[in-house]
This record gives structure tokens, C-alpha cells and sequence, in this order.
């Protein structure tokens, strides 16, 4: 069973969110492009410059497993 929980967004956080976002567009970049990849890169950048543009503190939900 999972637990939500709220964490405040901290540099160190969004670092760690920003490295999540660089793997999966760096495994991306390994296919072939196609019209689902380039959605799935669309996708990616978008919410890293959403993360990027949040100010410390913004609280964030989070689960835990």
C-alpha cells in the first residue's frame, strides 16, 4: 500500500527531479524517432521547465511505496 505524503520542494529535490527527467530523455534519445518518442520528449522538457520555474518551498506530493 502506498502513503502520500507532501515534501517541499528543495534545490537538492529538484535536482534529483531534474536527473530523473535528463535519464528518461537521454533513453529516449537512443530510439528511433518517431512521432511517440518526440510526444514523449515534448512531454519531458515541458515538466522540466515546469519544476525548473516552481519556487523553493512549493510543496510537492510524493508516495511512497
Amino acid at each position: 500500500m502506498s502513503k502520500e505524503f507532501i515534501k517541499p520542494l528543495t534545490p537538492a529535490l529538484r535536482g534529483d527531479i531534474n536527473t530523473s527527467i535528463d535519464a528518461q530523455i537521454a533513453e529516449l534519445k537512443t530510439c528511433q524517432s518517431n512521432a511517440y518518442v518526440n510526444v514523449q520528449l515534448v512531454g519531458l522538457r515541458a515538466m522540466k521547465n515546469l519544476f525548473n520555474a516552481l519556487p523553493d518551498g512549493y510543496p510537492i506530493p510524493m508516495k511512497k511505496d
